[in-house]
């Protein structure tokens, strides 16, 4: 089958790669419609990702139809259009008794290695879903496939912003990051909050962040932005989406005092130098998440059937998987906003 695959830093090949079978009785076998490129998928393709193992297929969003299943799957069937959960879990250990799947002890995250055991993604042509009953779940007739692929990771991370930032009626909110993550964030924050400044420096995001209902601005432009929303109180809460160190150090100066931090956007520094100082004056709250798909994605997509949110307004660039290498070089320039590709 033809795949993407990660073959060293900014070497991203298109292959004949081995079709995937069933491994286990809990198996499905997927043949992808849509796979979506992340700001994740960057790190594996600049070198970043510790362990990472050459030739791996990335891509963790995506949807498809289930083509074959194992004697042990109950969920799902074939013929049956599905979306993913980025991450795979078993179900069965004390994270995922707890209700916290994306802690599962075995977890796996598609289209990684290294980090995580190898767990080939959806930017291939067919996929392989361990655990399916757990990792897949059907598309309601009523939402497209544009849509449905935010459900497998984007939607739920921006949706974990909103809530363990602790977002509330009233509140103002400030999003640093207008990338995928950050545009969902604000979706999902403008039905609570009274005010919501996007803050980012590319104009093209800034317009779809305004778009959205959220009163947009540079990052030069962001402290009085915030200052003249709350009267120089600060941010009830700060999400930052940007996944950058100058964005994370931002975040600290715009929230009040008591306001709370929340990062959702991916960081793997060892060393961030934490102002102790600065959380301990204002007492302010730092928390950390990732999208929980699998928690979240019944109630997502039925939000979608029901027509309050409109997910693939985002999408920027549909292409061939075929024009995967040239899809990575513009989406690393940040010339898109939402790659979909298409085999």
């Amino acid at each position: 089958m033809r795949a993407a695959r990660i073959q060293g830093p900014e070497r991203l090949e298109l292959d004949d790669a081995p079709q995937p079978g069933l491994e286990a009785p809990t198996d499905a076998v997927v043949e992808i419609t849509k796979s979506a490129i992340c700001g994740a998928d960057l790190f594996p393709y600049h070198g970043l990702t510790p362990g990472f193992e050459a030739g791996t297929i990335p891509g963790h969003e995506w949807v498809g139809v289930v083509r074959e299943v194992g004697e042990g799957v109950r969920g799902v069937r074939p013929g049956q259009r599905v979306v993913n959960a980025s991450m795979i879990s078993d179900g069965t250990c004390g994270h995922c008794r707890a209700g916290r799947p994306m802690q599962c002890e075995s977890r796996a995250l598609f289209g990684y290695s290294g980090v995580y055991e190898r767990l080939d993604g959806g930017q291939a042509e067919l996929v392989r879903a361990p655990n399916a009953d757990r990792s897949l779940w059907p598309i309601p007739d009523a939402v497209a496939d544009d849509d449905a692929v935010f459900v497998a990771d984007m939607l739920p991370t921006g949706l974990s912003a909103v809530r363990r930032g602790g977002v509330d009626v009233g509140d103002v909110v400030a999003v640093l990051g207008c990338g995928t993550v950050g545009l969902m964030a604000i979706l999902l924050a403008r039905r609570l909050a009274r005010r919501v400044i996007a803050v980012d420096g590319i104009e093209a995001r800034r317009e779809l962040a305004a778009g959205l209902g959220a009163e947009a601005v540079d990052p030069g432009s962001a402290a009085d932005a915030v200052a003249d929303a709350t009267g120089d109180l600060g941010a009830d809460v700060v999400i930052e989406a940007a996944g950058a160190k100058p964005a994370l150090d931002a975040a600290f100066g715009l929230a009040r005092g008591r306001g709370t931090v929340c990062v959702v956007g991916a960081h793997f520094e060892p060393d961030y130098p934490l102002d102790a100082g600065r959380m301990f004056e204002a007492e302010l709250s730092l928390r950390f998440a990732m999208g929980d798909p699998i928690s979240d994605r019944e109630l997502l997509l039925a939000m979608i059937a029901a027509g309050e949110v409109h997910p693939a307004e985002l999408i920027s660039h549909r292409m061939s998987l075929d024009d995967a290498p040239q899809a990575y070089e513009l989406f690393d320039r940040r010339e898109a906003t939402k790659i979909v590709l298409e085999p």
